[in-house]
């Protein structure tokens, strides 16, 4: 009975370690499948990511390699601003930016400017003023806000909008009543009307920029564009930060008389 008792234990101890056995055969097995689960998981993961990357990636032109010009007004109720932006060319961080030549001047420095983050907003953002969907700064420092700031006989309530002309030749804008921040510069040679108006007021009533300077520019080749008023001795038109009342020259009746020296 005391081997049988025995041997009873011996062959349950050996069950237990037969057991035991099996289950690190198992765990053995099961690790390296996990292994390679966990390997096809990361590298899924790192597709997903590159996809997003791209699709968050600048798409389209311009590029870092671009030079690109944009004419563009500032119009306020019914009259076109006597200034214009200038910003310190010197401390140009992303390279949209203007010389107080009145053009917005587009050769990304960085591709976070590239592709369709080459807005109106970066540019805005380059020259340090406020903007969004219902306030702008004007050149002159003074910020205009849609919500009460007043136009037209009516005085109602006035709306920002941006207006682009696609291309030099175009006759007719684009208008921008929302997200003007995003609005691109896609292209060479458009043209930008800021304007704060009445509701009321027709878009054909809004006049286009003057062109007659971005066409002169951009016949030039890079090496001969004049780039401002920055020291270089060339310069764009003159923008005045203040109308001046025109100085007349006194008339000759209005001259002294010089003396003649006296014979001594």
């Amino acid at each position: 009975m005391a081997r049988s008792a025995a041997a009873k234990k011996v062959a349950k101890a050996a069950s237990t370690g037969a057991g035991g056995k099996g289950a690190l055969s198992d765990r053995n097995f099961l690790f390296p499948g996990a292994m390679v689960l966990v390997a096809l998981l990361g590298i899924v993961l790192i597709f997903v990511a590159r996809d997003q990357r791209y699709d968050l990636a600048p798409q389209g032109d311009p590029t870092t390699a671009s030079h690109w010009h944009s004419a563009y007004n500032v119009y306020v109720c019914d009259e076109i601003s006597p200034s214009v932006y200038v910003n310190d060319s010197d401390d140009d961080r992303t390279g949209i930016h203007t010389h107080g030549d009145g053009l917005i001047h587009i050769h990304p420095f960085l591709s976070t400017v590239t592709g369709q983050y080459a807005t109106v907003g970066a540019f805005m953002n380059e020259s340090e003023l406020v903007f969004d969907d219902s306030k702008i700064e004007l050149p002159i420092g003074t910020v205009l806000d849609e919500n009460d700031f007043k136009c037209g006989d009516d005085e109602e309530n006035a709306e920002l909008r941006v207006l682009k002309w696609n291309t030099l030749d175009a006759e007719t804008p684009t208008e921008y009543l929302t997200d003007l921040s995003d609005v691109r510069f896609n292209a060479d040679g458009q043209l930008f009307t800021f304007a704060m108006v009445s509701p009321s007021m027709k878009t054909s009533d809004i006049p286009r920029p003057d062109d007659s300077y971005l066409k002169s520019y951009t016949t030039l080749p890079n090496e001969q564009q004049p780039i401002g008023e920055d020291g270089s001795g060339s310069t764009g038109p003159t923008f005045p930060a203040t109308e001046l009342p025109a100085t007349e020259e006194p008339s000759e009746s209005e001259l002294p008389e010089s003396e003649e020296p006296s014979e001594g």
